[in-house]
């Protein structure tokens, strides 16, 4: 029988292969200088330590507690509390102790914490403010705090910021958004509970929120609330409050309006839209 040419070769080819492999093999064993037998770690791709995430951050924690300038140590253990924050919050938590008391580099961890917390659980995250070290630091906490809160309990949350608050404009931009949550709920509530504070930046701050989002959702009834408004003061700060909301409406919506206002709110009302725009 003929056997077909190509069946010829393979034995050739196998055996011209086999030769190159153990050639390749010699070549290498040649080339290669004695040593210690590869281990799992040498075989680790470059850059891997072989330590856990953990133990590099702890090992980061402290080479920034010894830098000697107190500035980039700070800066420092601030990177570390930031990166461990999502992975390990004791860590982090650590971290954020040992910055330079007073440091405006805690304000913004600190909040985030607070936040995180309250999510949570709000009485802890209230618990772990008032351990902070300044009453600023505890006071950003809490303004995070309550805007937690004023997701299901904004009548809590604005005592939280009115027993609490300190007068900055951090605390101006929480109470307006927890008063927005608050009127978006129970504008009546909100609005009786402002007009309990004396004259001041919280009181105006305060009926200017609610006054804001209510005539949002029903301008009539912010006038007929204002209407029975005896102190004078509340109904020229909501007054002053409705003003731009009323200027951004059409004519014909002014004019709605203008029907439902009391006689001294229609006056400050026709007064601003005679005004052309500065």
């Amino acid at each position: 029988m003929k056997i077909p040419f190509r069946h010829c070769l393979w034995p050739l080819v196998a055996l011209c292969l086999t030769g190159c492999d153990k050639s390749r093999q010699h070549a290498r064993a040649t080339d290669e200088k004695p040593g210690p037998s590869v281990t799992k770690s040498s075989r680790e791709p470059r850059g891997f330590s072989g330590v856990s995430p953990a133990d590099a951050m702890r090992k980061a924690l402290v080479r920034a507690e010894s830098l000697a300038d107190a500035g980039e140590r700070d800066k420092a253990i601030v990177k570390v509390a930031w990166d461990a924050i999502d992975t390990d919050p004791a860590l982090a938590r650590e971290a954020l102790a040992k910055i330079t008391p007073g440091s405006v580099l805690k304000i913004p961890l600190i909040q985030h914490f607070a936040m995180r917390m309250a999510d949570q659980d709000p009485d802890a995250a209230l618990e772990w403010a008032s351990t902070l070290e300044s009453e600023r630091e505890a006071a950003a906490a809490r303004a995070r705090i309550a805007l937690v809160i004023a997701d299901t309990d904004p009548a809590r949350a604005a005592n939280l910021l009115s027993e609490h608050g300190l007068a900055n404009r951090e605390f101006d931009v929480a109470v307006v958004q927890v008063l927005q949550h608050w009127a978006g709920k129970s504008p009546p509530d909100a609005a009786a509970w402002v007009a309990m504070f004396p004259p001041g930046d919280f009181r105006k701050e305060g009926i200017r929120a609610v006054v804001t989002q209510w005539t949002q959702d029903n301008p009539q009834a912010v006038f007929s609330w204002l209407a029975d408004q005896a102190d004078e003061g509340i109904r020229m700060e909501a007054g002053d409050a409705i003003v731009p909301r009323f200027l951004a409406q059409p004519q014909a919506i002014r004019e709605t309006w203008l029907q439902h206002a009391d006689p001294q709110v229609r006056e400050k009302l026709s007064h601003a839209q005679r005004i052309p725009p500065q």
